[in-house]
């Protein structure tokens, strides 16, 4: 990488670190900043769901911070990539912060993973994906069975045993 694409690099870095830091805070703005305004965008984000295109995606993002108030942002990298016109981000976030209307502080870890390409305005996320699996499971824990995990499904079919009842699968 050119010494130029470096330091437009680095700068965006800086920037996506304050965008976060203000999204747990309940201020999305400087985050949406950062995204690509294209059809191709896409976030699968760590309350669910999975949107496409910039205005489900900015939608989603404004949705997501009315959840977030007084927040504070930790990352840890694991992996990363530069190119010349793409790259990608791997990393664990923390987040404290009071979520809905609860005054008390709360705290989510996540895993992330975010995708980005250079545009003709500079660097810009074109994807992220953010979820709650920061743990190793077993597979019969995340596995589905008719809707319920498999892990959930021998509980209540050891709590109906214990009861005498006879769950229909």
């Amino acid at each position: 990488m050119s010494d130029l694409a470096n330091a437009e690099w680095t700068t965006f870095m800086a920037k996506l670190k304050a965008a976060e830091e203000e999204f747990v805070k309940g201020r999305p703005a400087a985050f949406q900043a950062l995204w690509s305004r294209a059809d191709d965008v896409t976030l699968c984000g760590g309350f669910g769901g999975v949107e496409r295109g910039w205005q489900n995606v900015t939608a989603r993002l404004n949705w997501v911070s009315t959840k977030y108030s007084n927040g504070t942002r930790t990352r840890e990298k694991i992996s990363r990539m530069v190119g010349a016109d793409l790259a990608y981000l791997v990393q664990t976030e923390i987040i404290r912060s009071q979520v809905g209307s609860s005054s008390e502080m709360s705290t989510q870890g996540l895993r992330a993973t975010m995708v980005f390409r250079r545009e003709a305005n500079g660097w810009r996320i074109i994807h992220r994906h953010a979820d709650l699996q920061m743990i190793t499971q077993a597979a019969e824990m995340i596995m589905t069975t008719s809707g319920l995990t498999v892990g959930l499904r021998r509980i209540f079919d050891t709590l109906a045993a214990l009861a005498g009842l006879a769950l229909s699968a």
